[in-house]
């Protein structure tokens, strides 16, 4: 079975049967449809191999994600796929466990499969990946990686905006002594984001004494540590926002396993909005930093660069805070457990 008995059997010619498998724009919705209706009584299946030896292009996509043990990637490959399939591209991924040498080998392998594309959305970097990128012609596109500005498409997260938002709204329920729980200094989005806050409490004019960095690992046995060590302070402080939901999660079960009340003793917020936000017990207020919209991004950037239109080098991405149970106004009980 070949492509030109399915457009026999559709009427029309090989370059529209073409079209539909390549979910061109340019085919009539009803005319796609009688190409597709035959493709399925045919049991015709495409030859990819053949298809992009003609095409010079591969039709596969590559992501290079850092945890995919954290729920924040699997959400964005979902949401990437989903969108690469609409348009008849395959998906590849790399995870790089945060490490600079599996980055590089990623980039490597990637290059090596012919990708047509490829979106690093990774809190690591290294020169010899860059370095090879640079070599070749391939669309790239990144998030959150002010260094590659004007030479690479850069989807930028506004933390700032997304740290005023959760500062104003734990002013507003009277805390002053409002922590921050960071990640490893080693990663530089953890770096930026607890410059955002930072600049943030400075803009909420909540500079005048040194505020509370407490640092953990972006996971959730590193918010678990923590809570030991804030609640064994004399005089904590009366709200913690975390660089991430993970650790939001540990800092809630770190407070259980000590017989500490959440909001009452403390108020929380993590960033990214996961699922596991309403998944826990208090509910946890969470910036929410769209996965989809990231996702939706990366991926007509790399549209544009296929198709050699012109790219827009920064695109920027506001977090929007999600309250939920896990904030309360201070000065309420004293937060224990009673035995």
């Amino acid at each position: 079975m070949d492509i030109l008995a399915v457009a026999r059997k559709a009427g029309v010619s090989t370059a529209t049967v073409s079209r539909v498998l390549n979910a061109s724009p340019k085919v009539r919705a009803a005319t796609a449809e009688r190409v597709r209706t035959a493709i399925a009584e045919l049991n015709y299946v495409p030859n990819n191999s053949a298809r992009s030896l003609r095409s010079g292009r591969s039709n596969l996509m590559g992501l290079l994600i850092s945890d995919v043990r954290n729920p924040f990637f699997p959400d964005l490959i979902e949401h990437f796929e989903s969108l690469a399939g609409q348009h008849g591209i395959d998906v590849t991924f790399v995870n790089t466990g945060y490490s600079e040498e599996r980055f590089s080998n990623g980039v490597r392998r990637l290059l090596e499969r012919g990708v047509d594309g490829i979106a690093i959305l990774t809190s690591e970097l290294s020169r010899e990946g860059i370095d090879r990128l640079r070599a070749t012609n391939t669309p790239v596109v990144f998030l959150n990686q002010p260094t590659v500005i004007g030479n690479y498409p850069n989807i930028t997260v506004d933390y700032v905006k997304g740290f005023r938002d959760a500062v104003d709204h734990l002013r507003m329920l009277g805390h002053s002594r409002i922590a921050f729980l960071s990640g490893p200094p080693t990663l530089s989005s953890a770096t930026r984001r607890r410059k955002a806050f930072l600049a943030a409490m400075r803009a909420c004019g909540m500079d005048k004494e040194e505020p509370w960095v407490f640092e953990g690992d972006h996971k959730i046995a590193g918010g678990r540590l923590v809570a030991q060590q804030l609640f064994s302070m004399a005089k904590p402080p009366t709200a913690l926002i975390c660089s991430n939901d993970m650790m939001a999660v540990g800092v809630l079960q770190g407070a259980s396993q000590l017989g500490v009340r959440i909001p009452d003793a403390l108020s929380l917020i993590g960033f990214d909005d996961l699922f596991l936000c309403e998944a826990v017990q208090p509910a946890l207020t969470s910036l929410h930093l769209s996965r989809q919209e990231i996702a939706s991004r990366a991926f007509y950037a790399l549209q544009a660069g296929r198709e050699d239109m012109p790219q827009a080098h920064a695109s920027v991405i506001l977090p929007h805070l999600v309250v939920r149970s896990s904030t309360a106004p201070v000065g309420g009980s004293k937060g224990k457990l009673k035995r």
